[in-house]
């Protein structure tokens, strides 16, 4: 038994040594650009960006590249659902059979052998930094994202426990309040996600969905605000628009924000979904009104409209 288990060991120790030589051979490519696998020079202007989409036959991701830090160590790749290392991300294309993570998985048309190692650098197996040799909670953190989901910044983030999106207390709708958190916290994507099961067969009409009470759905109602914060990238339509346009009451008798909106939510001023969906509306027609030459701004208040009526229709299954 003892015999069999230094083999084990043994070959363990040969596989690490054979991957750290490939990884070698990676870092000994070509200094001005890296290079396919069959020599052919790689135009690497388009992955300069901190994160960029991959794919691995049917299965997509994004990958980012201060988390990576080999085939098997640093979350680097997230989809909707998780975060992967890349051989984790490689082993959701259940099509594939003998699958190496460099050939296999592709960004822009190339495989990820190519991005090596001018815009990937694998770090060694002695490398102690926090991907590489995680703490426990150092492993934990990696299966939820770096920046809060709304705001795409960083700081002290809560994390969700279904999925990879954390928040800051105050980007969550609700606000998030520690005491009350527990062990196991879901987001109110997953709230919402998961309830969506005991009813998915469920349709509704459009008057059926407005006329409908606003206590049954606050959950819906916080879901749809926090797709319309995290679109409002620049604040636009988030904060009061008359301390930023002035004279602004002059041409807007009655003036509409999202916080407002979230205000009157969480103080049950809502009675059916109708007076919710109004006060959405009205801030986008307050927009047109004052802004009739920006078109800039006319845009941004018509994509984020746009989305909202999408995802509304979408979550109530209105046909």
């Amino acid at each position: 038994m003892e015999e069999s288990v230094g083999q084990e060991e043994l070959r363990g120790e040969q596989d690490e040594e054979e991957e750290q030589e490939e990884e070698e051979d990676d870092d000994e490519e070509e200094e001005e650009g890296g290079e396919t696998e069959e020599g052919e020079a790689v135009d690497l202007s388009e992955f300069q960006a901190p994160s960029l989409p991959v794919s691995c036959g049917s299965v997509s991701g994004v990958l980012f590249k201060s988390r990576f830090a080999s085939g098997t160590r640093g979350k680097s790749i997230r989809t909707e659902e998780c975060w992967f290392t890349p051989e984790e991300f490689m082993k959701q294309e259940l099509t594939l059979t003998d699958g190496c993570w460099k050939r296999d998985i592709k960004c822009h048309g190339k495989t990820l052998s190519d991005l090596l190692p001018k815009i990937l650098k694998v770090h060694s197996l002695l490398c102690k930094c926090d991907l590489c040799g995680p703490t426990e909670q150092e492993l934990l953190d990696q299966d939820n994202d770096d920046e809060c989901f709304i705001c795409n910044s960083d700081g002290h983030l809560v994390c969700c426990d279904e999925c990879p999106r954390a928040f800051h207390d105050k980007c969550h709708i609700p606000t998030l309040h520690a005491k009350e958190l527990g062990n196991k916290w879901m987001c109110t994507y997953c709230v919402l996600k998961n309830s969506q099961c005991w009813w998915r067969h469920r349709t509704m009409t459009e008057e059926q969905a407005l006329n409908s009470p606003v206590s049954q759905y606050i959950v819906h109602c916080d879901y749809l605000l926090l797709c319309m914060y995290k679109e409002d990238t620049q604040r636009v339509f988030s904060k009061d628009p008359s301390t930023m346009v002035r004279r602004y009451r002059d041409f807007i008798s009655e003036p509409m924000w999202l916080d407002r909106v979230k205000d009157k939510l969480h103080s049950q001023k809502y009675e059916t979904l109708r007076h919710f969906v109004s006060d959405i509306s009205l801030i986008f027609q307050n927009c047109t009104t004052v802004n009739r030459d920006n078109h800039l701004i006319i845009m941004m208040g018509s994509t984020l409209s746009q989305m909202f009526e999408r995802e509304f229709k979408t979550i109530f299954n209105i046909q």
